[in-house]
């Protein structure tokens, strides 16, 4: 009988183990399948990269580097593995004097080598734009008595981008988030970003570190809070139930995943900006002018309006004034800055009455919908009309309201939305435009964009900077339409005199000749 049972048990085992061995190569073919999930370092570093890959398409950076004899023609970027001496960084990093608590180890090693080794190039444009935005920064954070050095974090936020935008809405140089941007007194509206002001958000920044720091009596902590709010910190210090007196390695595993690179990456940072000449790697050349002064404007002005009345250069011009999200200064009642190249504040602040005038209806036609929320008084010959957008595949709100010029928040408001989740063919009220009531102008619709046409009165050109020039060149987004109205003409004239075949056709950079007289 005992017999019998053994056998039978047999029996089972072999024809269990034979029915497991016959799986293995399923098995093996679902773990093959599976989808490959990014590490939280992995993640991070692909937000790092994006930001230095925006950032070297910065105008101002090709401008610089065009010539094959500059800094960035002779880098190169290299993504194979390296073996850097952990010896001989770990020595490196302990020899930089600072009041910011630093340690070595793989983790801060990985950001080493993405700054050093991987990425030199885009350190290279780095440390070229920290020449321009350093010096001046150093100074206000020196004001708040806290560590000159927190300043190399724009690096990491924005790869020193001014205009950049994250995933969720974080804006400018330093990365604020609206709510923390108006605690600290950056104004967000439609036509202003203070977030993308390089020197306001600067001072906001060191306000709100000094601020973290007093909190926590960390930097390490401080930092980490920079990134994630001192919320989650102080959420990371409870749940890791450490003794004494807490600081980033203590807590690390209990932050969020994002978080939980910042402060490696930060002392990657602080590696570089002290011993990247070690690896070969020294300033780019930057096209960003020094000598810059600020005059105070005390009427609208649209940028486009002064760089056309004074010959300047209007990228160069937006690139100095980044806070203004649609171009123009709306100083209807009270004075804001403008920041110039000396010898062009001087020419303004002589010819400032003939730039104000020069072409001001064609420049502010659009700018009649938003005079009532600055002047309080409306303009009885017009009707405001709501603009559309709706939205498509693959667009989120960071997307659309970066397309319109609004904040992300001043999206989700306009629209009453409470999150950031859209749907597929969702109408958003993206902006507005104005219609004189004399007109009858139709809707002009497609399946993104729901607007209303305009016309224009031509501008005369009494107390103008300049007279009519005797060609003009295309730009970005101009259209035959758009350069014939500004200048008087039909869009007929103007392709009559120009020998256009395809109105549609325009390219940048192309010369359109304006007629003397009609």
């Amino acid at each position: 009988m005992n017999n019998n049972k053994t056998t039978l048990q047999k029996i089972k085992y072999t024809f269990v183990t034979f029915i497991l061995l016959s799986c293995l190569p399923v098995f093996g073919q679902l773990t093959d399948t599976l989808p490959y999930q990014p590490s939280a370092e992995d993640i991070f570093e692909e937000e790092l990269l994006h930001d230095m890959d925006e950032m070297l398409n910065l105008w101002y950076l090709k401008m610089g580097n065009a010539s094959s004899s500059a800094v960035l023609s002779h880098l190169k970027d290299d993504a194979t593995a390296h073996t850097l001496s952990d010896e001989i960084l770990a020595s490196r990093i302990a020899k930089i004097i600072t009041p910011i608590p630093l340690d070595y180890n793989s983790r801060v090693k990985r950001w080493i080598e993405l700054y050093c080794e991987k990425r030199k190039r885009s350190s290279s444009a780095m440390l070229g734009l920290a020449q321009y935005y350093f010096p001046w920064m150093k100074e206000i954070f020196d004001k708040y008595n806290i560590p000159e050095e927190l300043i190399y974090l724009t690096i990491i936020e924005s790869a020193l981008n001014p205009t950049a935008v994250s995933r969720a809405g974080a804006t400018g140089i330093w990365q604020f988030m609206y709510n923390t941007g108006k605690a600290y007194g950056l104004e967000v509206n439609t036509f202003i970003d203070d977030r993308r002001d390089p020197y306001k958000a600067a001072e906001a920044a060191a306000h709100h570190l000094s601020d973290l720091y007093n909190i926590f009596q960390d930097w390490g902590l401080a930092i980490s809070a920079y990134n994630c709010g001192a919320g989650n910190v102080r959420k990371a210090i409870t749940r890791s139930g450490v003794k004494g007196k807490p600081d980033f390695w203590k807590i690390i595993n209990h932050l969020p995943r994002e978080t939980q690179n910042y402060f490696p990456a930060y002392i990657g940072v602080l590696y570089l900006m002290n011993y990247h000449s070690l690896h070969g790697i020294e300033a780019a050349d930057i096209a960003i002018p020094s000598a810059v002064d600020t005059v105070m404007i005390h009427k609208p002005l649209h940028l486009r309006q002064l760089a056309e009345a004074l010959s300047l250069d209007i990228e160069e011009v937006k690139l100095l004034n980044p806070q203004y999200k649609r171009e123009v200064i709306p100083a209807y009642t009270s004075s804001f800055p403008l920041r110039l190249k000396i010898a062009d504040a001087i020419r303004y602040i002589e010819l400032a009455d003939s730039v104000h005038a020069f072409q001001h209806d064609f420049f502010f036609q659009d700018m009649k919908v938003y005079e009532y929320i600055f002047t309080g008084v409306n303009n009885p010959d017009y009707t405001r009309q709501n603009v559309y957008h709706y939205v498509q595949k693959g667009e989120t709100v960071v997307t659309i309201a970066k397309k319109y010029n609004l904040s992300v928040m001043e999206l989700r408001q306009m629209n009453n939305l409470k999150n950031n989740t859209l749907k597929l063919k969702q109408r958003l009220l993206v902006g507005y435009t104005m219609k004189r009531n004399n007109e009858t102008t139709p809707h002009i619709a497609d399946s993104k964009t729901t607007t209303v046409a305009t016309t224009t009165v031509s501008p005369k050109p009494a107390n103008t900077v300049a007279a009519p020039p005797d060609y003009y060149v295309v730009k970005k987004g101009d259209t035959l339409s758009v350069i014939a109205k500004r200048y008087g003409f039909s869009v007929q004239q103007l392709a009559n005199y120009n020998n256009i075949k395809n109105i549609n056709a325009l390219s940048i950079g192309q010369k359109i000749k304006i007629p003397k007289s009609k």
